[in-house]
């Protein structure tokens, strides 16, 4: 996979000038403050700050507070100091993945479909290993703000609830229905909304493909809160303010020393722990593993609300469509019919010699948007 460091060293004209905050003057001046992180080089020096800052696509949604739900997480007894979702949950390969949103200012889109790929994976016991598309929410959430010109990541999950979202890899995979194009990677162009596969390689047609989210919501600004809602539903997205000197983090707990505000970022949280005696998130960027010293993962300040980062956390529960196909296939096999018959889902699986027998009641997980009708087929 190409990196976006790379990427930027094809397509810039060397004769460009140098970007003053990518000089090593300017990180020879965050490293002399001593901080609890290390600055270093992750871009050509020549890259365009406007480029810089147009990575940077979470937009600030004036709903977000009104039309997005608060979830009341209720918080364990003892939260262990140190978290990391990849660690607890090593069968969901997702978790550990960094991916590239290339040149396209996206992240919004990414932060959400990292994070559903990996609460789908868990709440199913990893018998469900799906990684949404990036491209599929990008391209078809007209709602959900400007594309690659940026976006609200609150509406991002609302979509998953209300439209669903099909499968897809990063650019130059052949991974899902719908992989990260060459449009959004390198030319920062949203591409059109397609209601078929683009993968000539995949079985699946783009209806049957869709999966969604049973409720999407927030988090209250509650540290115990968020840590309490990762290590039982798994990562959450996060969006925050980036200054300069983010662009040239390589290890350590990120902290803004220097630099002015160049815009808002998006990203997936999924852990925490301590660091030189520095409280930290441990984060996971979209900006290919070539970025910093980590692998594509950062350590970012945790309990001062730095850089607005614990304001802006969402989830969503997975559907029960999914949840009910993984139990009820896992136990009978075959294909199962839902039918709603009062205010619960109730099934029916086949016999072994076929037809259908009744299972009982499925009850819905919360407040559910599934859309009922007569049957619904989930094979």
């Amino acid at each position: 996979m190409k990196s976006l460091v790379l990427l930027l060293a094809l397509f810039l004209p060397k004769s460009s000038p140098k970007t003053p905050i990518l000089s090593q003057q300017f990180i020879n001046a965050i490293n002399q403050k001593h901080p609890s992180w290390l600055a270093g080089p992750n871009f050509p020096p020549n890259t365009p700050h406007s480029h810089l800052r147009s990575l940077n696509g979470a937009r600030d949604d004036p709903a977000f507070f009104t039309d997005t739900e608060t979830k009341n997480v209720t918080i364990p007894e003892q939260i262990p100091q140190n978290f990391d979702a990849r660690i607890v949950w090593p069968q969901c390969e997702s978790i550990r993945k960094i991916r590239n949103q290339g040149s396209c200012g996206s992240c919004w889109a990414f932060g959400a479909v990292e994070t559903m790929s990996d609460r789908l994976c868990i709440a199913s016991n990893a018998t469900k290993k799906f990684e949404f598309s990036a491209q599929d929410l990008l391209a078809c959430c007209k709602e959900c703000g400007h594309g690659c010109g940026g976006g609200y990541s609150s509406r991002a999950w609302q979509y998953w609830v209300t439209d669903g979202i099909v499968s897809g890899g990063d650019f130059n995979t052949s991974q899902g229905c719908h992989p990260y194009s060459v449009q959004a990677f390198r030319d920062s162009t949203t591409p059109n909304c397609s209601s078929f596969c683009t993968n000539p390689k995949y079985q699946k047609n783009y209806s049957e493909d869709k999966r969604y989210g049973a409720r999407s919501y927030r988090i209250a600004k509650n540290i115990e809160q968020i840590q309490a809602e990762i290590m039982t539903s798994g990562p959450v997205q996060a969006s925050y303010v980036v200054y300069d000197d983010f662009y040239s983090y390589q290890n350590g707990v990120y902290q803004h020393v220097l630099g002015n505000v160049s815009g808002r970022h998006s990203v997936k949280i999924l852990g925490w722990g301590r660091e030189n005696g520095t409280d930290y998130w441990l984060v996971a960027n979209s900006w290919g593993r070539d970025w910093g010293r980590l692998g594509g993962f950062f350590k970012f300040l945790r309990g001062e609300n730095h850089c607005d980062i614990e304001s802006n956390i969402l989830g969503a529960d997975c559907h029960n469509k999914d949840l009910a196909k993984l139990a009820l296939i896992n136990q009978w096999g075959g294909t199962i019919t839902l039918f709603k018959f009062g205010p619960k889902l109730q099934f029916l699986c086949p016999k072994s010699n076929g037809g259908l027998t009744p299972g009982g009641d499925y009850p819905p997980l919360g407040k559910t948007n599934f859309p009922l009708g007569n049957s619904h087929e989930i094979a």
